[in-house]
């Protein structure tokens, strides 16, 4: 007799049982009955556990965030440039590097893409959890950066910042979702990370030198400071022995 799964494990077997069949037919098409066949238990088990699909739907977004102990560190961290340097760090780090690697992850962002196909309400939800769970931790930072002499006040208030660097990672990792080549970055995805933050944090004004120091610090992903120079390949041009995703070898 299998053991008796307590709540919260059979939450998250539901959850589980739930992504795969939201990515392949999406929100409309997909049924709760097939989501109680494919997690192995009852419809009105599932409706104890979300009181309907869409917030069924939207937790498969959120269960990502809620309980891991890199957003609680994140959120906890008292405002300031290096908390805001961490943030971006942190939502690079997860769209353009593990998002790619993992297929449970890309399974996901590909239900955040068919959800924008559709209506958007699921979207317009998990983007409010998004903005709840963020976003104040992250304009209190701004604050206190531009309070610090570190970052240049611009035309671009917190919010719409927070979420130009958002969208700007989330297209980041849609480009990989075919597994295939399509985008021609002409680096490995380490730089690729770090070019990415470099981007993001003087888009929001943080002085050159606040940035560099951080990234000698260690914030960044790792690549050398000096990379050496390619090797040519049989064909004369230069090998690429780290490449992307979207890099065909």
């Amino acid at each position: 007799m299998a053991p008796r799964l307590d709540s919260h494990t059979r939450r998250r077997a539901i959850l589980d049982a739930a992504l795969p069949v939201f990515a392949q037919k999406g929100f409309a098409a997909t049924t709760t009955k097939e989501i109680a066949q494919a997690a192995g238990v009852s419809e009105a088990l599932i409706f104890k556990h979300f009181p309907s699909k869409a917030s069924l739907y939207e937790a498969i977004f959120l269960c990502c965030i809620d309980g891991d102990p890199e957003y609680e560190r994140l959120v906890s961290l008292p405002p300031g440039t290096d908390t805001l340097v961490q943030m971006i760090q942190a939502l690079v780090s997860y769209f353009v590097i593990e998002l790619p690697a993992d297929p449970n992850e890309r399974a996901r962002h590909r239900l955040s893409i068919i959800s924008l196909l559709e209506d958007g309400e699921f979207m317009r939800q998990v983007f409010e959890g998004i903005r709840s769970r963020f976003l104040p931790c992250f304009a209190a930072s701004i604050e206190t950066a531009i309070a610090a002499g570190d970052l240049v006040p611009g035309p671009i208030d917190a919010e719409n910042s927070f979420w130009l660097a958002e969208h700007l990672c989330e297209m980041m990792a849609t480009v990989c979702l075919s597994g295939g080549a399509v985008v021609p970055y002409p680096c490995g995805r380490p730089d690729l990370a770090r070019q990415t933050i470099w981007f993001i944090l003087r888009g929001l004004g943080l002085h050159d030198t606040i940035i560099a120091a951080h990234e000698s610090g260690g914030r960044f992903p790792f690549v050398p400071s000096q990379p050496p120079r390619p090797k040519p390949n049989s064909d004369g041009g230069p090998e690429n022995d780290h490449p992307t995703p979207e890099r065909p070898e």
